[in-house]
C-alpha cells in the first residue's frame, strides 16, 4: 500500500524570501520547521512522517524520480535528509512498479512508534500502479506549488519547471 496524506493548517503570513533562488529553498522558507505541515507516506501501513523542511531537502530527488518513471526504465533514487534517508529501487512491470526500499534513517517528529525498527517490521517492497503512484506525488506537489505562489514565489525559481504543468 502506498498513499500520501498531509496535515496542513493554513499557511498564513508566509512571505517569499527573495534571496531564495530554488524551489527547495522556498519550500524550506514557507514551512520552516512547522508542525502545521507534515507529509505522511503510507508505506505498507506504516505512516512515515516528513516535515516541510525535510521535504525541501529531497524535493529534487522526488522530481528526478517522477521524471524517471515517465521513461519506463528500472532505476534507483537516493533520498538523503536527516529525517528521511533511504534508497528506493524501481522495477517496471507493465502498468505497475515494484518499489524496494532500503531504509537507513527516519525521523519520528514526535510520533509514537515511528522508528526504523518499527518500519522494518513491514515489507520493504510495494507494488503499485505507476499512474497512481505519480498521481499521489503530483497531488502533494500541487499543494506545495499553490503555497509557494500564495507566498509570492513564481516560476522563476530554479526547479519550478515540473510544477508548471500541475
Amino acid at each position: 500500500m502506498f498513499e500520501i496524506t498531509i496535515t496542513k493548517k493554513v499557511i498564513t503570513k508566509k512571505k517569499a524570501d527573495f534571496e531564495d533562488i530554488t524551489v527547495s529553498e522556498a519550500i524550506s522558507t514557507i514551512y520552516n520547521y512547522s508542525k502545521d505541515f507534515i507529509i505522511f507516506i503510507n508505506w505498507n501501513g506504516f505512516k512515515l512522517p516528513i516535515d516541510g523542511v525535510g521535504f525541501s531537502q529531497i524535493y529534487n530527488d522526488i522530481i528526478i524520480m517522477l521524471e524517471e518513471l515517465e521513461e519506463g526504465c528500472d532505476f534507483s533514487v537516493n533520498f538523503l535528509d536527516s529525517g528521511f534517508t533511504a534508497i528506493w529501487k524501481f522495477t517496471t512491470k507493465g502498468h505497475f512498479i515494484d518499489v524496494e526500499a532500503e531504509w537507513v534513517d527516519i525521523a519520528s517528529y514526535g510520533y509514537e512508534k515511528t522508528t526504523i525498527e518499527e518500519l522494518e517490521k513491514v515489507s520493504n517492497v510495494i507494488t503499485v500502479n505507476k499512474r497512481e503512484f505519480i498521481k499521489e506525488w503530483n497531488s502533494l506537489l500541487k499543494i506545495i506549488k499553490d503555497d509557494l505562489i500564495n507566498a509570492g514565489y513564481d516560476e522563476t525559481l530554479d526547479g519550478f519547471e515540473y510544477l508548471k504543468a500541475l
